[in-house]
C-alpha cells in the first residue's frame, strides 16, 4: 500500500516521507516549506545582500532534505514562512490565524491529488487533517493520523492546576488551548483509521479524554527517530571534571509546560562551583518571572538546527521535567550526543536505569533532588552517559523505517 504524506509545515514528516520512499511505498509528499534553490522565496538568499543573504540561507537550509526525490515533493504557497515570521515576533495570536488560514489553502492545494484513481492511503498531521481525511474517507482511502501531541483537554486541566500555584510564570497564550482546536482535533480522531503517537502518556491521554474504546484501540505508539545527519556522529563523552561544575542543559521551548519554573528553583539552591546551567530556546515566561533567575545561568536563544549537536556534547546533563509532550524527540537527541537524562514521564520515555532518572513527580523538591544526585555522584553519572549513545540506538531512522513498515503490513486490508 503506497502512502500519501501531507502537512503544512515539517515537523517530522520530512523523515515519514523519506521512510515511505526508502521503502517505495511513497506516493508523494506535500507540505509548505521545503528547499528548492531555484524557486521562491529560496532565491532570496542569493538576491539580499550579505549578511542578510546569508542569515537566510541558513534559516532555509534547515528544511533541505536532498534524499528526498523533490519529484515526489508538492509543495503549496508561502503562507507557513509569514506564520513563522509572526511567531518569531511574538505575536502568538496572529500566528495561529495565520496558521489556520495556511491550513485552508493547503488542503484545498491537495484536494486534486486526493481525487486521484491511484489507490493510496493518506498520512496526515493533527490540526490539519480533518478536511482531507473527510475527502479521503469519501474516496474509500485509508487515514493514519500522526498526532504529535497529547490531547488537550488533558493539557487543559493540567495547565489549569499548575497555573494555580505558579500563575506568574504563564503568559496567557499558554494556559490553554481553545474548545475549538480541541472539537477539531476529537473529529481527527473520528476519522482516522489509526491514530499514531510518540509516547505512551500521549496514548494514556486520548484514551482519558476521549473515553471511548474504539478510539482508544486505534491508537498506537509508534517512536520517532533523531536526525542522523547531524546528531549519528556525535564524539564518545568524557569523564566530567572531578573539579569542575555538572553541567545541565535544558533545550526548548521555555515554558511552564516544560517545567522551566522547576528547573530554575532547582539550580537556584544549587552553589555556582557545584553546577551550571544553559537553557536554549524561545523565552516564553513574562519577564518578571524570569529575571531573579537570570545572573544564575547562560541563556541562549533560539539557535541554529546545526548548532544544537555541539551545544549538547558540551554538556552533561539534558533536563526535562515536562508535564505534557507528545514525545521528546530532543531526548534521543540528548541520548546520540551522550548525555545523561532527568525526565519526567509524560512524554517519551527515553530514559532507563542505565542512562539517568525518570521523575517520580513533577515538582522542584523532585527536580532539585536528582540534579543533586548527579552533582554528588559523578561516577554514576558518567556511566550513565558511557550507555547513551548506544541507548540512542533504539531512536534511529532504520528503526522508524522498519516500524512504519511493520505498521502498514498491519494496514494492509
Amino acid at each position: 500500500m503506497k502512502v500519501a504524506v501531507f502537512h503544512p509545515g515539517t515537523q517530522h514528516s520530512w523523515q515519514t516521507a523519506l521512510a515511505l520512499q526508502q521503502l517505495d511505498l511513497l506516493q508523494w509528499y506535500a507540505t509548505s516549506i521545503f528547499y528548492q534553490p531555484d524557486r521562491w522565496p529560496y532565491k532570496l538568499e542569493r538576491v539580499l545582500p550579505g549578511s542578510l543573504g546569508a542569515r537566510l540561507g541558513r534559516e532555509f537550509r534547515r528544511f533541505s532534505h536532498p534524499s528526498l526525490d523533490p519529484a515526489l515533493v508538492r509543495t503549496f504557497g508561502l503562507t507557513e514562512w509569514v506564520e513563522r515570521i509572526a511567531a518569531r515576533a511574538g505575536w502568538r495570536e496572529l500566528a495561529r490565524r495565520i496558521d489556520r488560514f495556511g491550513n485552508d489553502r493547503f488542503v484545498s492545494g491537495i484536494a486534486r491529488d486526493l481525487r486521484s484513481n491511484e489507490p493510496f492511503a493518506l498520512w496526515g498531521f493533527n490540526s490539519s487533517s480533518e478536511t482531507s481525511f473527510a475527502l479521503a474517507r469519501q474516496l474509500g482511502r485509508t487515514c493514519i493520523l500522526d498526532r504529535t501531541n497529547g490531547d488537550f483537554r488533558v493539557y487543559n486541566a493540567m495547565m489549569q492546576e499548575v497555573a494555580a500555584r505558579y500563575g506568574e510564570w504563564f503568559l496567557p497564550t499558554e494556559r490553554a488551548e481553545p474548545e475549538s482546536h480541541i472539537a477539531r482535533d476529537h473529529r481527527e480522531y473520528l476519522l482516522a483509521d489509526r491514530i499514531l503517537v510518540g509516547s505512551p502518556f500521549a496514548a494514556r491521554t486520548i484514551a482519558e479524554a476521549t473515553g471511548d474504546p474504539a478510539i482508544a484501540a486505534r491508537t498506537q505508539v509508534l517512536n520517532y527517530c533523531f536526525d542522523e545527519a547531524l546528531f549519528a556522529n556525535q564524539p564518545a563523552p568524557q569523564p566530567i571534571p572531578a573539579d569542575g561544575p555538572v553541567k545541565f542543559l535544558f533545550l526548548g521551548l521555555v515554558i511552564p509546560r516544560k517545567g522551566i519554573h522547576h528547573v530554575l528553583e532547582a539550580i537556584a539552591r544549587i552553589p555556582r562551583s557545584a553546577a551550571e546551567l544553559t537553557i536554549v530556546g524561545s523565552l516564553k515566561v513574562p519577564p518578571a518571572a524570569f529575571a531573579p533567575y537570570a545572573d544564575r545561568i547562560t541563556y541562549i536563544p533560539t539557535v541554529a538546527r546545526a548548532d544544537v549537536p555541539r551545544i549538547m556534547a558540551e554538556h552533561h546533563v539534558f533536563l526535562l521535567p515536562s508535564y505534557f509532550e507528545g514525545a521528546g524527540i530532543t531526548l534521543y537527541e540528548a541520548l546520540a550526543s551522550g548525555n545523561a537524562l532527568i525526565q519526567s514521564r509524560n512524554c517519551a520515555e527515553a530514559v532507563t536505569p542505565e542512562t539517568g532518572i525518570m521523575l517520580d513527580r513533577i515538582d522542584t523538591e523532585s527536580v532539585y533532588a536528582a540534579m543533586m544526585t548527579a552533582i554528588e555522584d559523578r561516577a554514576r553519572v558518567d556511566g550513565w552517559r558511557a550507555h547513551a549513545q548506544q541507548e540512542a540506538q533504539n531512536y534511529t531512522f532504520a528503526r522508524y523505517r522498519d516500524n512504519i513498515a511493520a505498521l502498514l503490513r498491519d494496514l494492509a486490508p
